[in-house]
């Protein structure tokens, strides 16, 4: 059975919280680690964004007060994090460990899968989504919408709502992808452009769990559906030295 690395975190700035994903991407491509989990949390609502957006298609500045923006290494669109979630980062390399997926097709499906499994763990119906139903990013001028504002090939609903988001960064032989699987229904913030909250965001089952179950349930999924071992690993004092001297390159895009 493969032994994968599990690191748990408590509450970060979203500055530390992209500059330790882009960490874990690196980790894959230069050293011989097994795949990583990492889950973790955010120390107030902030806003990530995709690799190629422009900050002002991405949002509608204006409106972001004073809510931290940060880039993320993957694509996607602008998505609203907060404590109504668990955040997670899946990182490897996919030639030595083949259960990762080897395309992108096979890893999201695989990692959609887990979590799958984690929503019915907790009593809710999800499932993964087979169709595609992309957003029309309007005139050049206009703002993008946001990543709750669709569903596509593989992602998690309930009913016809989104729960769960993720994105996916592959280079020659290793992947990153992270996302947010909501515990709670999404909240919209103004500077996203998102549809407005339907009725389906009030049927979602009150989740009763302490987070610390929740983080359980989530591990034993992915254990399950990988058929691996997650054994934990915090970062250590030189990685945690390498990620603050990655900060710069995650800075709050809103004090620009």
């Amino acid at each position: 059975m493969e032994v994968w690395r599990l690191i748990t975190e408590g509450c970060n700035s979203a500055s530390y919280n992209m500059a330790a994903d882009a960490y874990l991407l690196d980790l894959a491509e230069t050293s011989d680690s097994t795949p990583i989990l990492r889950l973790y949390g955010w120390d107030r609502p902030s806003i990530t964004i995709g690799f190629h957006q422009r900050l002002e298609r991405a949002l509608r500045v204006p409106q972001l007060g004073d809510t931290p923006v940060v880039r993320r290494v993957t694509g996607g669109r602008a998505l609203l994090h907060d404590d109504r979630e668990i955040t997670y980062a899946v990182a490897g390399d996919f030639r030595r460990f083949p259960m990762l997926g080897q395309s992108l097709h096979e890893s999201y499906h695989k990692i959609a899968e887990a979590i799958v499994a984690f929503y019915r763990g907790i009593g809710w119906a999800a499932h993964v989504s087979r169709r595609d139903d992309p957003v029309p990013l309007g005139r050049p001028s206009a703002v993008q919408k946001g990543c709750y504002a669709a569903v596509s090939q593989h992602e998690i609903v309930v009913g016809r709502q989104k729960i769960a988001a993720g994105s996916q960064r592959r280079t020659r032989s290793t992947l990153l992808q992270h996302g947010a699987i909501r515990i709670a229904p999404p909240q919209f913030h103004p500077a996203i452009v998102n549809p407005p909250q339907s009725e389906e965001s009030e049927q979602l089952p009150e989740v009763k769990e302490r987070r610390e179950s929740l983080v359980q349930i989530l591990c034993h999924a992915l254990e399950m559906t990988f058929g691996i071992r997650l054994e934990s690993e915090p970062f250590s004092c030189p990685e945690k030295t390498v990620i603050s001297m990655r900060l710069e390159e995650f800075k709050n895009m809103n004090l620009q």
